[in-house]
Parts: C-alpha cells; sequence; structure tokens
C-alpha cells in the first residue's frame, strides 16, 4: 500500500523525478518526465542521460553529477535538454546521492518559459542600447542578429526595408551560409508579403504555410518599414513567430530611432546650402585624416578655394542668385574631384578639399589644373550666365604643417597670396595660381602656376 500510494503520488507531482546509475543511465522517471522532455518512460529507462542533453551543456552536466556522487548535495544546477520533439528545455535540477542504492534522485524543474522571458528581457534590452550605441544601420543590424540568434535560428537572417513608395523591399541587411545573395522584392508581385506588412496577423511567409520561413514586419509608429526574414532548415513553431513578432516591434523602434540619428547627424555635419561638409565636420575630418597619415606615415594635401569677386555676384544679381551659384559651384567641384577626395564648404564662398595619400603634392597640383579648367565654363544660374574664377591656395603634411589647424590656416594664406598676386597683375579674374607658402621645414620650396 505504502508503495502504492508514493507511486501515485511520484505520478502526480508537476516536476520530473527520476534516478540515475552511477554510469549515467536512467532507472527510473514518474509520469511528469514525459510531459517535459517528451519521451514516454520505456524510451528513457536504460539509456544515458549524456543522449538527452543539449551538447553544450555535457561537460557542465557530468562534472555536476560527479559532484552529487561525492556526497554533495546539488542545489539549482541548470541544464540545458533536447525534447524528442527537437525543441530545448531549460532545466533546474535538485539532485542527492543515494548511497544504498547507488543512485542519484534528482528532481527536474521546468524552467524554460522563465529563461525565454528572461531571454526575451535581455534581448531588447540589447536592441534598445543598440539603438544608442551603433555608429550606423548596419552596426544596428549586426547587433539585432547576434541578439535573434541567442534564441532563434537565424543562420539565414535579412532585414528588408520599403522604398519611399512602399512598393518594394529591398535588403538593408543579409546574412547566409556561403554568402548568397538576398534579392529586392517587389510587394505587387507577392501579394501575401504585402497583406503582412500592412496587417497585424504573424504567419510563415512567402510561402504560406512554409515552416522553414519566419517573416514578420516591422512597424514604428504604427507605420510599416520594412521585415525581418528568418529561415531554418529545422522549422519554426507558431511560439517562435510570437516572439520574433515581439521583437519586431523593438527592432523597428530602433531602426526609426537610428535613423532619425543619422538624418540629424547628417544636419549637424552638413552646408544646408549645398549639401557638402560644413566647417565642424571637415576639420575633424581633417584631424582624422592628420593622425592617420602619422601613423602610416604617408602625406596629404588641402586646397582651399575662394571665388574671385563674388560680392560683385551678391550685389548685382541678388543674393537668390548668388546662393545658386555657390550650389552650382558645389556641383562643379563634386564632379572635378576624385571619388575618395573629401570637398566641404567652410562658409560664404570658401571651399575646401582634402586630398589623403597626396605623395609629393602631386595629386594637389593636378586638381588644380583641373579645377582651372573647369571654372573655364561659365555658370547659367537663372538667366544670368556667370563666368567666375576661384584663387586657389595649397598645404602639405607634413612638409608644411604639422598639425590639422596649422594645415588648413596656411592653405588659406596660400589661397590670399594667389588673390594678390592676381590683383598686382591687374586684373581680377587670372588664371589659377596655387601657391604653397614656405614653411620652416621648406624654406624657399612650393609650386607656382601662374
Amino acid at each position: 500500500m505504502r508503495k502504492l500510494v508514493s507511486d501515485n503520488f511520484l505520478d502526480l507531482l508537476l516536476d520530473a523525478v527520476c534516478a540515475v546509475s552511477a554510469t549515467g543511465e536512467f532507472v527510473f522517471v514518474n509520469a511528469a518526465f514525459e510531459r517535459i522532455f517528451g519521451y514516454p518512460v520505456d524510451e528513457v529507462i536504460g539509456r544515458n542521460m549524456l543522449e538527452f542533453i543539449h551538447p553544450d551543456d555535457r561537460a557542465a552536466t557530468v562534472a555536476a553529477a560527479q559532484r552529487v556522487m561525492e556526497g554533495h548535495l546539488q542545489l539549482h544546477f541548470e541544464n540545458r535538454y533536447v525534447r524528442k520533439d527537437g525543441r530545448i528545455v531549460h532545466i533546474r535540477w535538485t539532485a542527492r546521492w543515494v548511497e544504498q542504492a547507488k543512485v542519484r534522485v534528482a528532481v527536474a524543474h521546468d524552467i524554460t518559459e522563465l529563461q525565454r522571458s528572461r531571454a526575451l528581457q535581455a534581448a531588447l534590452h540589447a536592441i534598445s542600447e543598440a539603438a544608442h550605441t551603433a555608429e550606423d544601420l548596419i552596426s544596428l543590424f549586426e547587433e539585432v542578429h547576434r541578439t535573434i540568434a541567442g534564441l532563434l535560428d537565424a543562420r539565414h537572417f535579412s532585414v528588408m526595408l520599403c522604398d519611399e513608395a512602399g512598393l518594394s523591399l529591398h535588403p538593408a541587411y543579409h546574412a547566409a551560409p556561403g554568402g548568397s545573395p538576398a534579392q529586392s522584392i517587389d510587394l505587387e508581385r507577392a501579394p501575401a508579403l504585402a497583406r503582412l506588412l500592412h496587417g497585424e496577423h504573424v504567419q510563415p511567409a512567402p510561402g504560406e504555410g512554409d515552416p522553414h520561413q519566419l517573416t514578420v514586419p516591422l512597424r514604428a509608429a504604427g507605420v510599416a518599414i520594412g521585415m525581418l526574414m528568418l529561415r531554418s532548415e529545422g522549422g519554426y513553431t507558431q511560439e517562435d513567430a510570437e516572439l520574433l513578432h515581439f521583437i519586431a516591434g523593438q527592432v523597428a523602434t530602433a531602426i526609426d530611432r537610428k535613423r532619425l540619428h543619422v538624418s540629424l547627424q547628417a544636419l549637424a555635419e552638413r552646408d544646408q546650402l549645398t549639401q557638402l561638409l560644413n566647417r565642424r565636420a571637415f576639420v575633424e575630418r581633417l584631424a582624422m585624416a592628420v593622425r592617420n597619415a602619422q601613423d602610416k606615415s604617408s602625406e596629404l594635401s588641402v586646397l582651399f578655394l575662394d571665388l574671385d569677386a563674388f560680392k560683385q555676384v551678391n550685389d548685382n544679381f541678388g543674393h537668390d542668385v548668388g546662393d545658386q551659384l555657390l550650389q552650382a559651384v558645389a556641383d562643379r567641384l563634386m564632379a572635378t574631384v576624385r571619388g575618395v577626395d573629401v570637398v566641404a564648404r567652410l562658409g560664404g564662398d570658401e571651399f575646401v578639399v582634402l586630398l589623403e595619400q597626396d605623395l609629393g603634392g602631386r595629386g594637389a597640383l593636378l586638381l588644380g589644373e583641373r579645377i582651372e579648367q573647369s571654372f573655364s565654363l561659365p555658370f547659367v544660374v537663372g538667366e544670368a550666365t556667370l563666368l567666375v574664377r576661384p584663387s586657389v591656395g595649397a598645404a602639405r603634411f607634413p612638409v608644411d604643417a604639422l598639425d590639422a589647424q596649422q594645415l588648413l590656416r596656411l592653405a588659406d594664406a596660400a589661397m590670399y597670396e594667389a588673390k594678390r598676386k592676381k590683383a598686382t597683375k591687374g586684373t581680377s579674374v587670372a588664371s589659377l595660381a596655387i601657391n604653397v607658402l614656405p614653411s620652416a621645414q621648406s624654406a624657399g620650396s612650393g609650386p607656382v602656376l601662374n
């Protein structure tokens, strides 16, 4: 009778109770074992516990079992088991060694939901933090990928963002084994995706009912901005879909916040009239370039441009025409420089160009010649046809200056020297003059083009 009552009580417990031999084989499990682990009793008895433990947790489990057999009471040891259906369960164990029977008696409490909740909260926090700390959107997407990969199979992972019209999705971030590229998606040809993007439901997509693909919409402030797409050979469950949908809300908020930050940063770094870098951003970029040149023992050059007689344009045609001329000058400079050169407007009619890796200053001389040629063509601004020429000064690091501030100051001084030389010739519009002022290190040196 006592044994009958004992067995019934054990089977009524919500936690799994088991007995394991000294060599690791199950010799007894109660009814709750099947509910938690998915294996019927007759499929467990006689099998080694290591067969069921997550591979990454086996070593720690063996070490914990050894401590139990040495007589230490084991409280709150946690590991992961793989259920019969392939899902992972998180278990908290309490165990002790029974010397008379030569078995470990253990009670297993399923903490999967608790761990899932903890992991979800940690994921939401990580994504929120990344929105503040990531340098750019790609860095944010990489952190989102790492975070989601800690919860789901995310080896195939894409962030797809909507175009401005909301008619197509384009891969903003994609990771897959083998590096297979992601393709843009025309939503008119993918009605299931379009419905998912603009609806509130969650389902595997784009293949309806495809358990291997999981797609959830990204919605920020109620507006669809894109999708998260995952693919797993093992498939996904409805719980996985709901989890990803919950995380997607935080991801969308993070993307929206980072986009705003990038936009505000661009506003802070850009000259609003010409969309070139402004003075502050250029000074920071120049200082960084000088540090890089110091580290690599390389050279760089700065060109400083000022438009001759620009005040007359404003006086004769008005400031609106003057502003349009500055925009046209910026466009022409961008079309003239190399793709690696940095162009900025410092203010007024002053422009600068940074040339990195400019050995011997040859790049500055060649670019000066190209700028002179480009300004030989008039600017058509509204109804006005304007022929303006620049005065240009150049300075080199480390030949003429040893820091960014001095380099910019010398290029500015060289520009004014070029302007002065034009004035002494009796003309306000002269051919381009590049004058590099001699420094303490290079007295008497410096090319002059007249």
